[in-house]
């Protein structure tokens, strides 16, 4: 009996492949214009070069159609999903964008990678996909819900948003620097700042710079999470830490508790001061270090 329902397995017709559809589109756009794309699932790659049009490559799951609408300024391209398609494969695309455009990327669940762009604004999100970015641009914000965000990013304005993803940023990032999480972690590793404000509810909150500008400013902030900032010996600010129930351990200044009931804070000069320094932690520990970077 057996050997009867193997032949008949090999003899019945295999289940039919989902249909695909190739995109091959090409759009000419202005220097300085936009470019938006959006896709639900599946995968978004962008890459710059320095042709003044926009591609786009890959493959749409069954059902699936690009919806396009372009001027000379503006290129908008949205995959529309069909409403019973849950068994659909997502759309894997591949954008070319011009040097020096304006690119807006929303996904739900698709991934989105974006590298060697050279772009004059760069605005990215998701739900659950994470983003990955390299290249330049003259500013960045990047928000996810779920998603992790990983950020190489050249660029003197960035802003970094999500709720549970995890957030690093390295690289030549600085300048202008915000940090938003509520439960996700957050490491950053940055270049010399003129502003920089991070925060977190219960994910750990972690910075290294290579500096603080002249006058610059950071503010530091968690919940029940700890913080750990480290910035070169040379650094000229007035420094002042709080937390109600956590730890400080610092390398310069000496932390102060009251004598009776909970609390401690920690207020020091690094250098000639010019600068702000603020952290504060209701819960959470806080480490200081200052180093030769």
């Amino acid at each position: 009996m057996r050997y009867l329902l193997a032949a008949a397995a090999l003899l019945a017709p295999s289940a039919p492949a989902l249909a695909q559809t190739t995109v091959n589109e090409h759009h000419a756009l202005s220097s300085g214009g936009r470019v938006e794309i959006s896709n639900v699932a599946g995968s978004v790659s962008v890459r710059g070069w320095d042709r003044n049009e926009v591609q786009l490559t890959g493959t749409l799951g069954e059902g699936q159609r690009l919806d396009v609408q372009n001027s000379a300024n503006r290129v908008q391209l949205k995959v529309v999903y069909p409403q019973n398609g849950r068994n659909s494969r997502g759309a894997v695309l591949e954008l070319r964008v011009p040097r020096g455009s304006e690119l807006q990327a929303g996904t739900v669940s698709a991934a989105l990678d974006v590298a060697e762009v050279d772009l004059r604004r760069l605005q990215a999100s998701t739900v659950s996909g994470g983003i990955t970015a390299g290249g330049q641009a003259a500013e960045a914000s990047f928000n996810t819900v779920s998603g992790a965000i990983r950020s190489q990013l050249r660029t003197p304005r960035l802003e970094l948003r999500t709720v549970s993803g995890a957030i690093n940023a390295a690289g030549s990032s600085g300048g202008d620097v915000a940090a938003n999480s509520v439960s996700g972690a957050v490491d950053l590793d940055l270049s010399a700042v003129q502003r920089l404000n991070a925060e977190t509810v219960s994910g750990s909150l972690g910075v290294r710079s290579a500096g603080l500008q002249p006058g610059g400013r950071i503010s530091l902030q968690t919940v029940s999470a700890p913080i750990s900032l480290t910035l070169p010996a040379r650094t000229s600010a007035q420094l002042k830490v709080s937390s109600f129930s956590g730890s400080i351990r610092s390398d310069v200044g000496e932390v102060e508790r009251p004598r009776y009931g909970p609390g401690s804070h920690l207020d020091a000069r690094l250098g000639g001061g010019d600068g702000d320094i603020s952290i504060n932690s209701h819960s959470g520990s806080v480490r200081v270090s200052l180093g030769a970077r």
